[in-house]
């Protein structure tokens, strides 16, 4: 079982989940994206890891009776969700867990479609990946979102303007963490240099590939700092 840890690196989580929120309901074209790019498979059971408040989750659950799960390490899972759900879908059937992204507590193949946004930089790579897979069944989607090295040179840019020196340390320590991740195939776990790391579709490519998984394209959300994919589990 894997120990649930990991920073919440926010000071109120709670008002940074409400502004997650409206920002999703804000940009609706996210919402059609997500639509659009999984239209061609049934949709029963839809798993987000790392889910904040959940509203990756909304597309799908809205006037269907499609089942969500929304899975986050942090205490305060769901707290901020239901909460939002209540207000503005009362009708979702949302569920939410505590749980690590390495350790899922679901059956193979239950899920038709995944989600993790921005969460696996914080995660044993790995082992998320597998479990992913694990429970996604076979053809079914994986919406994935990560931080590329331009988001920690973008952090360290702008912490040695500003001369915050926990802030250039953090964003030394992980870029050190993911240069050795992509130069020896192996992604340090260790306070040092960082458990933390950054990702490039290089690295995924070569990761999803051991998990019976491939990148099918890039979401219309993608940026070079924050790159999204659209990723398919291969039948049989």
């Amino acid at each position: 079982m894997s120990t649930i840890k990991g920073p919440i690196p926010y000071p109120d989580y709670d008002a940074y989940l409400r502004a997650e929120w409206n920002k999703f309901i804000n940009e609706p074209e996210r919402s059609r994206a997500s639509l659009e790019l999984s239209a061609d498979i049934s949709i029963k059971r839809v798993l987000d890891v790392g889910c904040g408040a959940g509203q990756e989750l909304l597309p799908f659950l809205s006037g269907t009776d499609t089942v969500g799960v929304g899975t986050d390490i942090a205490s305060e899972v769901g707290r901020v969700g239901r909460e939002m759900y209540a207000n503005h879908a009362p009708q979702a059937r949302i569920n939410f867990l505590r749980c690590a992204a390495e350790d899922l507590p679901f059956l193979s193949a239950s899920f038709d479609v995944v989600i993790c946004r921005l969460a696996l930089p914080y995660t044993h790579n790995a082992r998320a990946f597998a479990e992913a897979s694990r429970v996604l069944r076979p053809g079914g989607k994986y919406f994935l979102k990560i931080s590329g090295v331009r988001w920690y040179l973008l952090e360290l840019k702008q912490a040695l303007k500003e001369r915050k020196p926990l802030s250039v340390i953090h964003a030394s320590r992980v870029l050190v963490a993911g240069a050795l991740y992509h130069l020896t195939r192996k992604q340090p776990r260790r306070r040092i240099p960082s458990p933390e790391t950054f990702q490039s579709e290089w690295l995924l490519r070569r990761e999803l590939r051991r998990h019976g998984l491939s990148i099918h394209c890039k979401t219309p959300d993608s940026n070079p700092v924050t790159p999204s994919f659209l990723i398919i589990k291969q039948d049989g």
